[in-house]
């Protein structure tokens, strides 16, 4: 019952307890009963996962952490299951994007300087990818379309980006320590020069849930 009540917290920040009986009974057990709830927030308060405030529960730093973690683990299961999906249906999936991806290559071509973002290197256009910032799989119709959804790579710093071992935030170059296993190099204190407020939310979603932070 911990991991359903934290992951109630991805809804609102803060809930009551009837609205995490409500979230139970939805969607894990219809039939939980309310003192068994209190029973384990109680718990949750005790080991400083949750606090009370007033009549809500919130989470603590800990708590959040936790919580992130599970959005990782089925942002991944998510990613995954495109991924297969797109697999089996390569010939609709490549009919799906050739219109869009014209659009906004054709942007980048026009507004954007023909460098990669990640590496500084001046390149010609058949060396450099239309890569997305966020992964495609999981946009919805409007990400798919906005055009600052997708940035110029060069087509070995896309397939880094795109696989977790680099990630752009805070306007800075993370580079992933499971880099250190191969002969790469990047400046890890690098300021991303295309890093803006409107990109500023799909590097972040790389950053959280693709990029490989800690070695597993």
């Amino acid at each position: 019952m911990k991991d359903n009540i934290i992951n109630c917290f991805i809804l609102q920040e803060k809930n009551t307890l009837n609205d995490i009986h409500n979230y139970i009974k939805a969607r894990c057990n219809e039939y939980v009963e309310l003192h068994d709830i209190k029973t384990e927030l109680t718990k949750l308060i005790k080991n400083d996962i949750l606090f009370l405030r007033d009549t809500h529960y919130n989470l603590t730093e800990e708590g959040n952490v936790i919580l992130n973690d599970h959005k990782y683990y089925y942002s991944k299961i998510i990613v995954n299951f495109y991924k297969k999906h797109d697999k089996r249906h390569i010939k609709y999936a490549l009919r799906e994007i050739r219109n869009e991806q014209k659009m906004l290559r054709h942007y980048l071509i026009e507004n954007k300087e023909q460098i990669c973002i990640i590496c500084d290197k001046k390149l010609p256009l058949c060396l450099l990818e239309t890569a997305h910032l966020k992964p495609r799989c999981l946009l919805n119709r409007n990400e798919k379309n906005d055009k600052h959804i997708v940035e110029f790579m060069c087509r070995y710093c896309h397939s880094l980006y795109d696989n977790g071992f680099l990630a752009v935030y805070n306007r800075r170059l993370h580079v992933s320590p499971l880099i250190n296993n191969y002969d790469i190099d990047y400046d890890k204190n690098k300021q991303i020069l295309y890093y803006n407020t409107n990109n500023e939310k799909y590097f972040v979603y790389q950053y959280t849930y693709v990029y490989k932070c800690i070695p597993k």
